[in-house]
């Protein structure tokens, strides 16, 4: 029985979940620490196999994974990452498509968003929304399900809600890496969009002192700083700290929307034993001013036929005097590894977040008289306010045993994660007045033209209880990955004065990979594996909520690891399916539909490496073909079977290149395709593709001057050429222009 205190379906589970996350930090602490072992000296590059003990020893040492010695972040090209099976995986063996976008490619590229930072990765669109600033919105292989859904931090689910204004977003001056993993992961992480995950590797505390101190500035009143220091304790032997602030204002592309962020993350890790590390850090941001979100309709920016002319890309549909969007985040986390001994290790982590939006804003939905009068431009607004509170929990603790059965090496994974979300928003909508599109007031001194009455507050609340299985093994090269899971999901809606609605719903998720790791560099794979994700939060015609949305996807690739430089070539073939798809009957209805499934099919190719000291590569491509497979709702939208859905562009590629010249002087230049993408879920209007360009020059100050040594100086230009384009329309009312030309002074000061 469900009432309005909370979910108790599953209650039963429950306890289980605390006493392990309870229990195994406990555990590791209790354990004698091992001694450690002795490490042998590895060629660089150098990746000994599992398994290849011979019959006559019984030498169990750790297997260690030696690559280019740099620091995480640096560098183009990382070799191996812990993300795609909860273990640290060189990834030439790991059968699954994994991009990683590197610290120092976030530099280079003069990234200020996560979509900034994510747009030289192939098959990721980032223009859903355009030039919009208050989410990361991204869509992986096609399938946009969800918007900020699929992002994660340190291994854990950032849990922003896509039903409401409440969402996480990250600056990227906070992260060491970005890590990418296409395709279905609900094995590995739980309820995960289809095609895929972006997780972020934060900064992490250094004994090595390093500090660094930023100031930049730009075009539209563009300011902001960052601070970054890490050392040794005072006693070095009890771990160390870091420290990362940051800071940014701007006025943006939009005369009458500004965006200010404030960040603080401290970090504190500390040594408990030789075997035992706890890692504390906190991630506070405040947002004053959240940017922009607003829409223009396709009559208005895509075609021009209609009026005979379009509005330019600095057109908004809001009013300065009712728009607001103020979000305070904070997160806290811990982070406790324990290795019992050479072949268990134990780790345990969680992440509590609050998070409070305050929301004011007036925006179109479409002409006024367009039914009437199609020559008048006018356009119809609406207001709309909102207080929002999130409060949300995630943990997970697993166990990895590394261990050999005869000539086959075994690395076995056993977990158990919980996620618990809750998000309350009192909500108001009323009338505004029109705008002329061609002659916009933006200084109206009452926008707002009804009585805007906030009603009690909605609940919803999400919790979810899996447990996991994953082994990997291997033998001369050959490498298998076999891994299940099962979650329990509990969803609950009550809304404020109405019928509570609930549901219950449990599913088990496996996947099935092998890798074949050949001398000469080149690693063939095939993997299958499932996901599944909670779908529309929102009750369908019946006032139910809606089923779950399950998926499957076969892969095919091969990848390529050259000797003697650092790169990584990767060519994959993949068919993905969606099913239970969940969409607004109309625009502006809240009630969801079903519109059958969704298949993705398509090729990726990415290229990235340090091809020497010298030259620096990105490139990428990928192909898609998106269809809407079945339409098993007459109440859908409109019947859509083997139509592309909208804002899902059929072609993606880029290339970045940096050369580093004499005297420390770096030139970067690169280029992003966007092909042609449809505004609606029936193929009948047509958004152009489009192509941008950036550019970067930086010099060390220090090789013009002694006394700058360890300064730098950047400049970096984004969108070269001012290319004005649409990105995106979600529909035929909804279209989002992309971003304008940034231009960005930077110095650095590293000591």
């Amino acid at each position: 029985m469900t009432n309005a205190g909370g979910v108790t379906a599953h209650r039963h589970l429950w306890p289980i979940a605390f006493l392990i996350a309870a229990g195994l930090p406990a555990t590791a602490v209790a354990q004698v620490p091992a001694a450690p072992a002795e490490s042998q000296p590895l060629d660089e590059n150098t990746v000994p196999a599992r398994g290849a003990v011979s019959a006559e020893t019984t030498d169990l040492s750790p297997v260690s994974v030696t690559t280019t010695a740099i620091r995480p972040g640096e560098g183009y090209t990382r070799l191996s990452t812990d993300v795609a099976t909860k273990t640290d995986t060189p990834l030439i063996r790991t059968p699954q498509t994994v991009d990683i976008v590197q610290r120092e490619q976030i530099n280079d590229q003069g990234s200020r968003t996560i979509n900034d930072a994510l747009r030289y990765t192939p098959g990721v669109f980032t223009g859903l929304s355009g030039s919009s600033t208050r989410q990361t919105v991204a869509a992986l292989r096609g399938f946009p399900g969800g918007d900020v859904n699929n992002t994660f931090m340190n291994g854990l689910r950032l849990q922003s809600d896509p039903g409401a204004y409440s969402n996480v977003q990250i600056d990227p001056f906070f992260i060491d890496s970005i890590e990418v993993v296409k395709g279905p992961s609900s094995v590995t992480y739980g309820r995960v969009q289809p095609g895929g995950l972006i997780n972020y590797s934060m900064k992490r505390p250094s004994r090595e002192s390093r500090r660094h101190v930023r100031l930049y500035g730009g075009n539209y009143d563009t300011f902001g700083g960052g601070l970054d220091v890490q050392g040794a304790l005072p006693d070095e032997s009890l771990g160390a700290y870091r420290l990362v602030v940051g800071g940014e204002t701007t006025s943006t592309q939009y005369d009458v929307v500004e965006r200010q962020r404030f960040t603080i993350m401290p970090e504190l890790s500390l040594d408990l034993s030789e075997d035992t590390n706890l890692l504390l850090y906190a991630y506070i941001q405040r947002d004053p001013e959240g940017g922009f979100h607003g829409s223009v309709p396709y009559d208005l920016s895509v075609n021009s036929s209609r009026f005979g002319r379009t509005v330019d890309d600095e057109f908004v549909d809001t009013a300065e005097n009712f728009e607001k969007f103020d979000r305070d985040t904070d997160i806290y986390s811990y982070e406790l590894t324990h290795r019992v001994n050479d072949q268990i290790k134990l780790t345990s982590k969680a992440q509590y977040t609050d998070l409070d939006v305050d929301f004011q804003q007036t925006y179109q939905t479409g002409f006024l008289n367009g039914a009437t009068d199609p020559a008048d431009p006018t356009l119809r607004r609406t207001a709309g306010e909102a207080d929002e509170h999130l409060s949300a929990i995630a943990l997970d603790n697993h166990a990895q045993f590394d261990f050999d059965t005869g000539v086959i090496g075994h690395t076995l994974l056993a977990g158990i994660g919980y996620q618990k979300r809750d998000t309350r928003a009192r909500e108001a909508y009323g009338t505004a007045t029109a705008l002329d599109p061609f002659d916009p007031n933006y200084f109206e001194d009452e926008p707002v033209t009804s009585a805007l009455v906030k009603g009690g507050w909605n609940a919803r609340e999400t919790t979810q209880l899996g447990v996991y299985l994953q082994d990997q093994l291997e033998w001369q090269g050959l490498n298998v990955v076999l891994s299940g899971r099962q979650d329990y999901l509990d969803r609950q809606i009550v809304p404020a004065g109405g019928e509570i609605a609930s549901r219950s719903d449990d599913k088990f998720t496996w996947r099935g990979a092998v890798l074949y790791e050949s001398k000469i560099g080149l690693s063939p794979y095939f993997a299958y594996s499932e996901g599944f994700s909670p779908g529309a939060f929102s009750a369908d015609q019946t006032g139910n909520i809606s089923d779950p949305v399950e998926s499957d996807q076969y892969e095919i690739g091969v990848k390529y690891k050259p000797t003697g430089i650092d790169a990584l070539f990767t060519v994959a073939l993949y068919d993905l399916t969606q099913k239970n798809i969940q969409q607004r009957a109309t625009v502006t209805n809240p009630v969801f539909v079903g519109v059958g499934d969704i298949q993705s099919r398509g090729v990726e190719f990415s290229a990235e490496g340090d091809i020497n000291d010298k030259l620096h590569v990105i490139a990428g491509y990928s192909y898609s073909d998106v269809e809407y497979q079945q339409n098993i709702n007459a109440q859908a939208l409109t019947a859509r079977k083997g139509a592309t859905p909208a804002r899902t562009p059929e072609q993606l590629a880029s290339l970045w290149v940096r050369y580093d010249f004499p005297r420390h002087v770096q030139a970067g230049v690169g280029a992003n395709y966007t092909g042609k993408s449809y505004a609606d879920g029936t193929e009948t209007l047509e958004v152009d593709g489009y192509t941008t360009a950036d550019a970067m020059l930086r010099t060390d100050l220090g090789e013009w001057a002694r006394q700058l040594d360890g300064a730098s100086l950047q400049l970096n230009v984004n969108n070269v050429f001012n290319k004005e384009y649409v990105a995106a329309c979600f529909s035929e009312t909804y279209c989002y222009y992309g971003n304008a030309r940034r231009v960005t002074a930077q110095l650095d000061y590293r000591f």
